[in-house]
């Protein structure tokens, strides 16, 4: 679980909410459900016309995948493939044909596939490649639509307060008595807008890209991993180049000595 993002939300939420009730006599004039209505309904509306219906569908995916931890195992990994490399360069392609069965990540099991199966290094090099680029747009696709969302959201919250005013105007024909109530309650929907936007849409569509990063560069460690084992490169080799995709703090984690136990499925 990302506890950063939760705690962002709920910190944003309660903050957001002690404002509002200390700053007003009338906490309820925040209150304004058709306003929320235009905001959520009219952004929702727009991103089906912009987005085919099967990546919208995807978003509330994208937003558990935000939830999240914050790094993928990519020490782990680059453990397991060094572990693999060791055994290959001893045992040979056995080896690689009994350690399929025990690996759960599909990206790095086709990979040691493709070894088992004789591809030549640049065949090996021009499918991963192609892979890891397509998983990138198709991933970046998702932080589209919140980033939209986003751009959406405080235009119809404008668009709710002009609602609002219309009927604030038809209203002082018959009296100006309730003529701030109407106000406040016409620019609640602008408000909703712009918190959609900069607390939920914008921070999410971030969150995700990020991910897609860390996510591309495990794609990459695994892809190089390959090819090393192909190039039949040293294990203590192919552990010193591998590591380069860690920051330096993260390089105590891997051991030399033992290699990670399982596969994830986070790439």
């Amino acid at each position: 679980m990302n506890i950063a993002t939760v705690i962002g939300i709920v910190f944003g939420i309660l903050i957001l909410g002690l404002a509002t009730y200390f700053s007003t006599d009338s906490a309820g004039v925040f209150v304004n459900f058709p306003g929320l209505a235009i905001v959520l309904g009219g952004t929702l509306a727009s991103t089906f016309i912009c987005f085919p219906l099967k990546e919208v569908m995807r978003v509330s995916n994208t937003f558990l995948t935000a939830l999240k931890r914050e790094e993928l195992p990519t020490d782990h990994y680059i453990e397991a493939i060094v572990s693999i490399a060791r055994e290959a360069s001893s045992r040979g392609k056995i080896h690689l044909e009994q350690a399929l069965p025990g690996i759960e990540n599909e990206f790095l099991q086709n990979a040691v596939q493709m070894l088992v199966d004789g591809y030549s290094r640049e065949e090996i090099k021009e499918i991963l490649d192609t892979r890891i680029e397509q998983t990138y747009q198709q991933e970046l696709s998702s932080a589209g639509i919140y980033r939209t969302m986003a751009k959406l959201s405080p235009a119809y919250g404008i668009i709710g307060t002009l609602i609002g005013l219309i009927g604030m105007m038809q209203s002082m024909s018959v009296g100006l008595g309730n003529l701030g109530a109407h106000m406040a309650v016409a620019l609640t929907t602008t408000l909703y807008g712009i918190l959609l936007s900069n607390l939920i849409f914008l921070p999410i569509a971030i969150k995700v890209e990020k991910r897609i990063e860390e996510r591309v560069i495990l794609m990459c460690v695994i892809r190089d991993g390959t090819l090393f084992i192909k190039d039949k490169t040293p294990a203590a080799i192919v552990l010193d180049k591998l590591k380069a995709y860690l920051p330096p703090r993260r390089w105590a984690s891997i051991d030399r000595a033992e290699a990670g136990e399982g596969f994830g499925q986070d790439a």
